[in-house]
């Protein structure tokens, strides 16, 4: 292994020490072949913990993913590290471009882990190399398009349930590469990142940019908003499901009874509304029309309907139907 001139690899140590993740603990390295993720390798591999590396070719670009994948097979064969590289097939985009890649790349990395899991009884943790920078767009993203508050806490350092961690999310993209070039580690550029095709990437470009320029420091401060609302997003979560339980009879998958009376005594009510709607496929921007129905005016009847879901008021209360 090489030398450890910025401290990163130390950092990650800590990092795994606060998350209780022990030394035996086996890493898959997401690894896309660009600067954020090959550091991401670097700093794993240097640490001597158990390593693998997991590559996804989406054949988008042509011979520029064939080269990203050659990149990332000739890094991990130097250093004798196993890779798992799966060449997606793209033909059907249900979901669009972005979704649908990260659809396939996810359930890339969880095969692998299975894989590993099945050859070994040791923790198996899939690594992502999302840095503070994305972390900021993210919080943006969700300010922009999302109706939930609880989406601003973004993406979570560790995520138990799912065996992901991302241990970057404290360093900037600079720092990245400022390790990069000290460490001379490889990497390729992808050119759509530049594009303006997409708005994370006109977040990226302009609006980040705007916001440093304006206050020096804005975009990690946001990301460090989102992490100080990680945990309060736990809280607050699980006050408003004790705060639904008081209010809601749920009589089978398909219906359900919302008591007005005690719904009325609840602060969190609103959201309650909104969990409600998501839960039966109303959208967010309904809601209004849905605590209309709540009034005292309102006569029984009085119904809100979808093509998921219909919301009648009977008296004191709504009944929620699922229709599909």
């Amino acid at each position: 292994m090489g030398t450890n001139r910025a401290g990163l690899v130390q950092q990650f140590q800590r990092w795994c020490q606060v998350h209780a993740i022990e030394s035996g603990d086996t890493l898959i390295a997401a690894v896309s072949g660009g600067l954020d993720s090959m550091v991401l390798a670097e700093v794993l591999h240097r640490t001597g913990r158990p390593l693998h590396v997991a590559h996804v070719n989406y054949g988008l670009r042509g011979a520029d993913s064939d080269a990203d994948e050659a990149l990332v097979v000739a890094w991990c064969a130097e250093r004798a590290i196993p890779c798992h590289v799966h060449r997606a097939d793209m033909s059907t985009l249900q979901d669009g471009v972005q979704a649908t890649a990260r659809r396939i790349r996810y359930a890339h990395f969880e095969s692998v882990r299975n894989d590993i899991l099945a050859e070994s009884n040791d923790r198996v943790w899939v690594a992502l190399a999302h840095h503070g920078d994305d972390q900021a767009e993210t919080v943006l993203l969700h300010l922009m398009r999302s109706a939930d508050p609880m989406a601003l806490a973004s993406m979570p350092a560790i995520h138990r349930d799912r065996h992901l961690m991302r241990p970057f999310l404290g360093n900037t993209r600079a720092q990245l590469a400022q390790i990069a070039e000290a460490w001379n580690v490889p990497f390729r550029e992808d050119a759509s990142n530049a594009k303006s095709d997409y708005l994370r990437n006109r977040i990226r470009h302009e609006v980040l940019p705007l916001l440093e320029d304006l206050r020096p420091g804005t975009a990690g401060h946001v990301a460090h908003w989102a992490e100080r609302f990680s945990p309060l997003r736990t809280v607050l979560s699980d006050e408003v499901q004790n705060a639904k339980n008081r209010c809601w009879t749920e009589a089978n998958s398909s219906e359900g009874t919302l008591d007005l009376v005690a719904w009325r005594r609840e602060p969190l009510r609103g959201e309650i509304l909104f969990q409600l709607a998501a839960s039966f496929g109303i959208a967010s921007k309904a809601v209004p029309e849905l605590a209309a129905l709540t009034e005292a005016h309102v006569a029984s009847g009085a119904h809100f309907s979808t093509a998921s879901a219909r919301v009648e008021r009977r008296g004191k209360a709504l009944v929620w139907n699922r229709l599909t």
